[in-house]
């Protein structure tokens, strides 16, 4: 292994590491003693070398590819395989048919404004990756913050997540969120919208055996998180701004907020819950007991950026 490779690889675990401490914050599963599995255990993503998955339009050229290297086929998991009940639903419940709640909020942001990243676009085709990628997060009206993480816990039962996938789109050098939640078990399909341009998006944690092409307007391509933790969303073009962290949990409790802040979780058992919201550009989460209660429920939360904070915190970081 060259340098290079080792001092990147030594990067990327230590990502892996920060943000599976901070899926220890707001609990990896969802229930309790009475509903399933105790909520704040998290299992770092498996590392894998790097490769890229993609559309159908380029199944034949990454068979091709499979069978030069002699690579074995990723596997597929989806919500019915077996391996995710163990992970999802160790106790085999049937899934909780009680009252449940609806809960939706904005999540905003205090104090300094998100400083510049540095970054650098082409200009032209990449018309949306400045205002994706520009700033250390993002900021909509009335201090919204997109791509926050919010999620509950600590219910009682078993809530089985329903969409077989989820979906992100990129246009314009971007992806659609900076921050992609999901279930184990979901796939992640990453389509192409824009007119022109291609795309090599890579899952990086997780196998894959070739590299294939998110062709414009094509189908979709599709990741298999081989188990619950940290991933991040790239591309092999390369576009080194273009990234998405992805979180993968053992509960279906959860949503990304959007540039207006909001979010919006469903099928929540009532009772005394955990929820939390985390801002994983700042490594800042805020956490808040309530009480769920059927039908609508409402809470916002409010995070606090301090600039003269996070560059200690991010030296100190460095320095170890």
């Amino acid at each position: 292994m060259r340098t290079g490779e080792k001092v990147q690889r030594r990067a990327g675990n230590g990502m892996r590491a920060a943000c599976v401490a901070l899926l220890w914050t707001l609990g990896c599963q969802g229930g309790n003693a009475s509903g399933g599995a105790t909520a704040g255990s998290a299992a770092p993503a498996g590392s894998a070398a790097p490769a890229v998955a993609g559309s159908a339009a380029a199944g034949s050229a990454s068979a091709a590819a499979s069978a030069r290297t002699g690579a074995a086929v990723a596997p597929t998991i989806s919500l019915t395989s077996e391996e995710v009940a163990k992970v999802m639903n160790p106790k085999r419940q049937a899934p909780y048919s009680g009252p449940t709640g609806t809960l939706r909020g904005r999540v905003t942001i205090k104090g300094d404004p998100p400083p510049d990243t540095g970054l650098s676009f082409p200009t032209g085709k990449c018309g949306e990756a400045a205002a994706t990628y520009g700033r250390l997060f993002r900021v909509g009206q009335q201090n919204a913050v997109a791509d926050a993480l919010v999620t509950v816990v600590n219910y009682s039962g078993y809530v089985p997540e329903h969409e077989e996938a989820e979906k992100v789109t990129i246009h314009g050098c971007a992806f659609s969120t900076r921050t992609v939640v999901m279930s184990y078990g979901q796939r992640l399909e990453v389509a192409n919208r824009d007119q022109l341009e291609s795309y090599m998006p890579n899952l990086e944690g997780a196998p894959f055996m070739a590299v294939l092409v998110a062709v414009p307007q094509g189908d979709p391509v599709k990741f298999f998180p081989p188990e619950a933790g940290y991933y991040e969303l790239v591309d092999k073009m390369p576009k080194p701004f273009l990234k998405a962290e992805v979180f993968v949990l053992k509960f279906a409790t959860h949503d990304v907020t959007g540039l207006d802040g909001k979010y919006e979780i469903k099928g929540i058992p009532v009772g005394k819950v955990l929820t939390a919201a985390l801002l994983p550009a700042i490594d800042q989460d805020v956490k808040k007991e309530i009480e769920i209660k059927e039908g609508e429920n409402t809470l916002d939360f409010e995070l606090n950026f301090d600039l003269k904070k996070y560059n200690e915190k991010k030296g100190a970081k460095q320095s170890r």
